[in-house]
């Protein structure tokens, strides 16, 4: 594995290339980053459905071993996802590397396109095909969404705060490891724990949240009551992994 020094030079360099990409790339990059959570988000619904049917005790763990798929696709097709742009970019803004203006700017710009992939997705594969709509599977999507919107605003962005954390990490361990076996490993615990916790994780709600919407049994009001705090909370928790890293740097090495 990388050492914690080696790690800065890694961040710094994955922050000047995600905030080089042209319009088109992070276009493109971002609405694939949408798709790609979503994927793993539906596979972990098709296998939970089942399950919560049979009301096995089995159906968080199996769900959220599948949920971190999407991230590791992300992450080995170079595509963006905000939330470990959040970290990223973060530490690259406490080195001075970005002005805050322009970090914000960055995170929102592919949160946005990770919500159009995520949405997408909820609607072409998730009602038009019926995976997230029929039977057992819209009941559970419809169980899983109730439970992100149904909390206050500010439980909501506390929970995200701590899916963040562990996303970050999982970035921070993947770019650790040197072969791809430890890459995946690295990401997928940390994922799978914020999955099994259930934490909010802004880009993942843009999925589910929409696809419980075209069912009917959200409001667009409920989608944005999860969305906004989401959004926030994940990025705090992204900043606050960038800044235990950013502080406990060696200054004569970094």
């Amino acid at each position: 594995m990388h050492t914690h020094d080696e790690m800065q030079n890694l961040l710094l360099n994955a922050a000047q290339k995600k905030s080089s990409y042209t319009v088109k790339s992070k276009i493109v990059l971002g609405i694939l980053g949408g798709l790609a959570i979503s994927l793993g988000f539906l596979a972990a619904i098709r296998a939970m459905a089942p399950l919560a049917a049979l009301h096995s005790p089995l159906t968080s763990i199996v769900g959220a071993t599948l949920f971190p798929v999407g991230l590791i696709m992300i992450v080995f097709t170079g595509q963006e996802l905000a939330t470990g742009n959040m970290f990223v970019l973060g530490y690259s803004t406490f080195n001075r590397k970005l002005t805050w203006v322009r970090y914000l700017s960055e995170i929102t710009v592919i949160t946005l396109l990770n919500g159009l992939g995520a949405v997408l997705l909820a609607y072409v594969f998730g009602h038009y095909l019926g995976l997230t709509r029929t039977d057992i599977f819209g009941k559970q999507v419809t169980t899983m969404a109730l439970a992100k919107v149904t909390p206050n605003m500010l439980m909501i962005f506390i929970s995200a705060i701590g899916a963040n954390w562990l996303v970050s990490m999982g970035v921070y361990l993947g770019m650790a490891a040197k072969d791809t076996v430890g890459k995946m490993i690295g990401m997928w615990f940390p994922v799978m724990i914020f999955v099994l916790i259930g934490f909010n994780h802004v880009i993942a709600n843009f999925f589910l949240l929409p696809a419980a919407y075209f069912n009917g049994t959200i409001t667009l009001v409920q989608m944005l009551h999860n969305l906004v705090p989401a959004f926030f909370g994940n990025t705090v928790g992204g900043l606050l992994l960038a800044a235990s890293v950013y502080f406990t740097k060696d200054n004569n090495n970094a």
